[in-house]
């Protein structure tokens, strides 16, 4: 997806695990430390919304979570960041298909 002239990729893992990347318009890998104040509200059909603060990663490339397992079906999550001093959010619907 992109933001102005900034790609990022959101990826929600089965296990839970969930990332968010950022690159320049030409796909060239910006460091996380370029976004600020990262979140992430995802939201699971007859299930209470989990909200996650998300931490930059060892390696400084990406902003990562742990929460609960993400399952087959629908999943809605709302991401949230600051980039450039600017704060943006976004609601991205998902459809995980059955493993």
């Amino acid at each position: 997806l992109m933001n102005g002239e900034v790609h990022y990729e959101v990826v929600l893992e089965r296990s839970g695990q969930h990332r968010i990347w950022f690159s320049d318009a030409v796909r060239e890998d910006l460091p996380a430390s370029q976004a600020a104040r990262v979140t992430m509200v995802v939201a699971r059909k007859g299930a209470p919304d989990e909200s996650l603060a998300l931490a930059i990663d060892e390696s400084g490339e990406s902003w990562v979570a742990t929460g609960r397992p993400v399952g087959p079906g629908d999943v809605t999550v709302t991401v949230s960041y600051v980039l450039r001093g600017e704060p943006f959010e976004i609601e991205i619907p998902f459809s995980l298909p059955a493993s």
